[in-house]
C-alpha cells in the first residue's frame, strides 16, 4: 500500500468515526419526521426525570437530594423503557411536554413555582434542565452512550433499530 493509500485510508474512517460520533439534527441520512421520532425516545426519559424531580421536591416535599435519587431511579425506569421499547410515533405526543419549546416553558414555569417556594436548589436545577444544561447530572444522560452508544452516538444507534438504516459512514468504523 502507498503512503497516499494509507493516508486517504486513515482520513476515510477519521471522517466515519467523526460523522458516527457526532449528531445533528441537520444530517441527511434520516426524514424530518424520523429525526422528531428519534428525539423523542431519546428525550422521555430526560424529562421524565425532570418531572418527577420536580414533583418529588415540590409537590412531596422532599429534600433536594431525596427528590433527586428518587427521580435517578425513576428516570433509570424511564431510560429502560424507552431503550427498549422503541416506538416513536408513541412518544411524539409526550414529547410536546417533556422536551422541545413545550417543555423549556413548562420547566421554566416550574423553576419560577420553585423560585416562589423558596426551593432555591430546585429552581437552579429545573431552570438550567429547561436549556438542556443539566443533562451530566442525569442518569439517562450516561446510560444513552455507555449501553447503548457503541462506536456511534446514541441517537443513530436509535434509528437504526427503529429504522432498520445502514448509514454510509458504517462500512469505514
Amino acid at each position: 500500500m502507498t503512503d497516499e493509500a494509507v493516508r486517504d485510508e486513515i482520513n476515510r474512517k477519521a471522517a466515519a468515526h467523526a460523522e458516527a460520533t457526532v449528531y445533528s439534527l441537520n444530517n441527511a441520512y434520516l426524514s424530518r419526521s424520523q429525526k422528531a421520532e428519534v428525539e423523542a425516545v431519546y428525550q422521555f426519559s430526560f424529562g421524565i426525570f425532570t418531572y418527577a424531580f420536580a414533583a418529588l421536591a415540590l409537590v412531596a416535599d422532599q429534600s433536594f437530594w431525596t427528590a433527586y435519587l428518587n427521580a435517578t431511579f425513576i428516570g433509570a425506569l424511564a431510560w429502560g423503557l424507552s431503550r427498549f421499547v422503541m416506538i416513536g410515533k408513541a412518544y411524539l405526543p409526550l414529547s410536546l411536554v417533556l422536551a422541545g419549546n413545550g417543555g423549556m416553558l413548562i420547566h421554566l414555569a416550574i423553576a419560577a413555582y420553585a423560585l416562589f417556594e423558596r426551593r432555591w436548589g430546585v429552581a437552579a436545577f429545573v431552570g438550567l434542565e429547561a436549556f438542556g444544561l443539566m443533562v451530566m447530572f442525569m442518569l439517562p444522560g450516561w446510560l444513552w452512550p455507555m449501553l447503548f452508544g457503541g462506536r456511534m452516538n446514541p441517537k443513530y444507534r436509535i434509528a437504526k433499530k427503529m429504522f432498520g438504516v445502514e448509514f454510509p459512514f458504517e462500512r469505514d468504523l
